[in-house]
């Protein structure tokens, strides 16, 4: 048997969650697949400030002996009609970060296996899982659950994240970006640079300057196209006390920084990016509408990016988001993609049939159906950046 050797448990509650993070940050150190977003600061975090009464916990760790070789991250979301509880869906605590991932220092196929054998004989109280924005070629895919008579699976195509190998030096990149953009990018940078009060670049990275950067971020942010929108910063109250509490404390672990762009006494853009090992995470970008003709967002990407080449991290990351194979700065000057796809298992019956057919085609029924049963049904926690 693959998992031979080790064993699946269940966190169930706020103190064992909270008696984990030792040992999940230094899995996250010896992990074969370290992410930001697999992080104890984010998704505790996470869990802290966009659980709602439909959530349960339901964190696995996988151990061999006593050495933990696996988290997976996951909370039971019940989706209801009315009061009526319609699904227990095993997800991802925060799906919407982006590329959620189980934290592993073995074998992906080692550890998978024994987290289905666990859903599968041990825990059975579910009765779909959504495992969101997976790699297009991800182990689970190779998991017996998928042959097994009593499950079906879909498999749905996510988004292309595209993503900067920051191996050699920025000029030695910068000569593979071709000649048109390399032109563009002299040309825009000239403009903005030369505007009448100047430009300067401005990075915040200690914890103390992180709470009065996020402010100016959001002042720019929400005088565009982005304001009030589902995934940007400042929608909400307590989406901003979110970014706050994960800035701060990622600064003081040097995993985060805010970049802004700023002429004279106006900000005119700025990003927010974590770190996690040897990657750099380009969270959110934000521009003043205003200034739109210097391509403010295009010129700061790139004096992070030209940050970044000679230091210990190896790749930035622009993250995914819906449409973004059209984005025209992320195909030019990215030299890398990755593919992802939600990846669903249901159990098989005719009650269960019913419900992922309500499930998938929420839209095309809502001229038929109450709105707010399927709004309750379908429900989703805050959507990615952009």
């Amino acid at each position: 048997m693959k998992s031979e050797g080790l064993r699946t448990e269940l966190i169930a509650s706020e103190e064992a969650f909270l008696a984990l993070k030792d040992e999940w940050d230094a899995l996250i150190d010896e992990s074969i697949n370290p992410s930001f977003y697999a992080t104890y600061l984010f998704v505790y975090t996470a869990w802290k400030y966009f659980s709602s009464e439909n959530d349960q916990l339901f964190i696995l760790i996988v151990r061999r002996g006593v050495k933990l070789v696996g988290i997976a991250p996951f909370r039971i979301e019940s989706m209801k009609a009315g009061n009526i509880r319609l699904l227990r869906v095993v997800r991802f605590i925060a799906e919407w970060g982006d590329k959620p991932s189980v934290v592993i220092t073995e074998e992906p196929e080692r550890v998978w296996d024994s987290i289905f054998q666990f859903l599968n004989k041990e825990f059975t109280h579910w009765e779909m899982i959504h495992l969101a924005s997976q790699p297009a070629n991800s182990p689970i895919l190779h998991q017996k659950i998928f042959d097994n008579s009593r499950y079906s699976t879909r498999i749905v195509p996510d988004f292309t994240s595209f993503y900067v190998s920051l191996i050699g030096t920025w000029e030695e990149y910068l000569k593979t970006r071709g000649k048109d953009t390399r032109k563009k990018w002299n040309k825009l940078r000239k403009k903005i640079f030369d505007l009448p009060e100047g430009v300067i670049f401005q990075c915040f990275e200690d914890p103390e300057t992180m709470s009065d950067a996020l402010k100016r971020y959001i002042k720019i942010e929400q005088s565009g196209w982005k304001k009030n929108l589902d995934f940007s910063v400042g929608v909400s109250e307590k989406k901003i006390q979110f970014y706050e509490e994960l800035l701060v404390q990622s600064a003081h672990k040097k995993m985060a920084a805010i970049y802004l762009l700023t002429s004279g006494t106006t900000d005119i853009a700025g990003a927010l990016i974590f770190k996690c090992n040897s990657t750099v995470y380009g969270a959110q970008i934000t521009y003043r509408p205003t200034y739109a003709e210097y391509s403010p967002g295009v010129i700061l990407n790139a004096e992070i990016l030209k940050m970044m080449f000679g230091t210990q991290y190896g790749k930035y990351d622009f993250l995914g988001f819906q449409g973004d194979e059209k984005n025209p700065f992320k195909k030019n000057w990215s030299t890398g993609t990755l593919e992802t796809i939600t990846i669903q298992v249901y159990k098989k019956s005719l009650y269960m049939n019913i419900c992922v057919f309500l499930y998938v085609n929420k839209n095309k029924l809502n001229k038929y159906l109450p709105q707010k049963s399927l709004t309750r049904m379908t429900k989703h926690h805050p959507s990615k950046q952009a």
